[in-house]
């Protein structure tokens, strides 16, 4: 799957909403969302830009690969992921292969849909405020189309600039807020 992401710091969360809506978002779910960010040994992730992460939310836990960046202009990336029953072991199995824990990433996370794109406004801990507008795709997809939708669905929003493709990880890394 490719996963076709952008991403903005926003500032009020209130108004996002509004706005959201205004263009016919429907609210999806609330979510607190807690990512163990794990290195390889074998090579870097944050010179190679792939992430791998332990996400547990809702009850649930989820295992997640994220290639390279593919583009200069968006977060868009391959993306595998799959559901885990126990992320202590999960967690644990990666560091007997030699992978060690880097960071933990916490959030609240809003989640709309409009149309095709599913919108979650993130607030993070140590960050602040981010809008990302996503759409998974087939592997091969030409995701341009995506791109270029998901831009004009900023432009709706009222957001032009202050697009961010690092990742949260990158950003906490950074010491950015």
């Amino acid at each position: 799957m490719i996963e076709v992401e952008v991403k903005a710091k926003i500032h009020d969360r209130d108004e996002m909403v509004d706005q959201i809506l205004s263009v016919g978002g429907v609210h999806v779910s609330d979510e607190e969302q807690h990512d163990l960010y794990f290195n390889a040994p074998h090579r870097d992730f944050a010179r190679t830009d792939e992430a791998l992460r332990i996400r547990r939310s809702g009850g649930r836990t989820f295992i997640t690969y994220k290639g390279p960046k593919i583009d200069e202009e968006s977060k868009t990336r391959k993306e595998l992921e799959t559901e885990v029953a126990d992320p202590g072991t999960a967690a644990e199995i990666l560091e007997s292969l030699g992978f060690r824990m880097v960071r933990e990433v916490v959030k609240e996370r809003r989640i709309y849909s409009v149309g095709e794109f599913t919108v979650s406004i993130d607030t993070v801990m140590g960050l602040g405020t981010y809008l990302e507008i996503e759409r998974d795709l087939p592997d091969g997809s030409d995701y341009a189309g995506a791109l270029r939708e998901i831009f004009e669905l900023y432009r709706k929003l009222g957001i032009e600039d202050g697009f961010e493709r690092r990742s949260y990880l990158e950003l906490l890394e950074l010491g950015e807020e």
